[in-house]
């Protein structure tokens, strides 16, 4: 089970950085927070509508993410008062995973119609290329997404077949 909440909170957590969260310490600059969006959509050469059902879809994980994150205070104080208590409170626990676990459901649903979406307004190069994004990082440079394999790394031995 935990391993499905570090997954959720690892695709949640991609979202909301490629959205940005707008208290890095620098200014908006040009694209504001779309700025990690920006990168993305010149690596895979997006058109317009594309880039809107993007932006959209970090949109809405953002605001997913923000009400399970809205919980963290919630989770200390029931901790607290569970602790606290003459008694050992597991009711108050017991509520709190309960709605917790509401929202990871809600969470993951927008996550998945949400990427559903992308995958929809991609093309099976976008794809790839996004794909391997993902997978290796965003460390892989403007050298190109096949770069990375290019280079003999990525354990296949050699060129990437789709170089």
């Amino acid at each position: 089970m935990w391993g499905f909440r570090f997954n959720t909170a690892c695709l949640a957590g991609l979202f909301h950085t490629l959205r940005g969260d707008g208290h890095s310490g620098r200014s908006p600059g040009r694209w504001g927070w779309r700025g990690p969006l920006r990168r993305v959509f010149q690596r895979l050469d997006t058109s317009p509508g594309q880039e809107k059902v993007f932006v959209q879809a970090a949109d809405d994980v953002a605001a997913s993410f923000g009400k399970l994150r809205g919980e963290l205070e919630a989770t200390r104080t029931a901790v607290a008062r569970a602790l606290r208590g003459e008694h050992f409170d597991a009711g108050a626990l017991r509520e709190l995973t309960e709605r917790q676990e509401a929202q990871l459901a809600d969470l993951r649903e927008v996550l998945r119609t949400s990427l559903a979406r992308i995958h929809e307004a991609l093309d099976p190069r976008q794809r790839d290329d996004l794909a391997d994004l993902i997978e290796h990082g965003p460390g892989m440079g403007y050298a190109g997404p096949h770069a990375f394999h290019r280079c003999g790394h990525g354990g296949r031995g050699g060129p990437h077949p789709r170089a």
